[in-house]
């Protein structure tokens, strides 16, 4: 018999440096863009402007922190969970997120312009791909933090579009 209430706090502990590694480029930026504003070859920008450099090194970092903590503080739900997975999730949300950013510039999207799914859970998706070959895949955890992760982004979406943080509710 499945524990859920286990199973939802031990895979959201184990995603927890790619979610939080997912938020801190908002906060900190910049060193220019990760694509050097180069064009694909129909003519659009490869990521475009908002990803950048100093997002992926600071994703990465955080990852990295977040994943330590989890190391020292959570080893027992974790047999396997090496000391650096945090920066490989970290720099795993960022790949997924820019991934995102490339669908969107190839169908003609502006920068923060809605792609449901993607935009929600590409990160997630990315950053467990990328632990794929140091510690497995449970899809189980892949499975419940991808549909929490979507209901906890359209839910900080739309508190931070009501509270005027946000011009869009996505």
């Amino acid at each position: 018999m499945i524990n859920w209430v286990h199973e939802t706090i031990v895979g959201f502990t184990f995603i927890l440096p790619a979610l939080f590694a997912n938020t801190v480029p908002v906060f900190i930026g910049g060193i220019g863009p990760i694509d050097f504003n180069k064009k694909f070859i129909d003519g659009r920008p490869i990521f475009g402007k908002n990803k950048t450099i100093g997002g992926y090194i600071s994703a990465t970092l955080a990852g990295g922190a977040i994943g330590i903590a989890i190391f020292l503080y959570f080893s027992n739900f974790f047999v396997n969970y090496p000391l650096w997975l945090g920066f490989l999730q970290g720099f795993g949300a960022m790949f997924g997120d820019s991934t995102g950013s490339f669908i969107k510039r190839r169908i003609n999207l502006k920068p923060g312009g809605p792609l449901p799914l993607v935009d929600q859970i590409g990160f997630v998706i990315f950053a467990f791909i990328f632990c794929i070959p140091f510690v497995g895949l449970n899809w189980l955890w892949l499975s419940i933090t991808s549909l929490g992760t979507i209901l906890l982004h359209v839910i900080a979406n739309t508190f931070a579009y009501k509270m005027g943080w946000k011009d869009v509710w996505w």
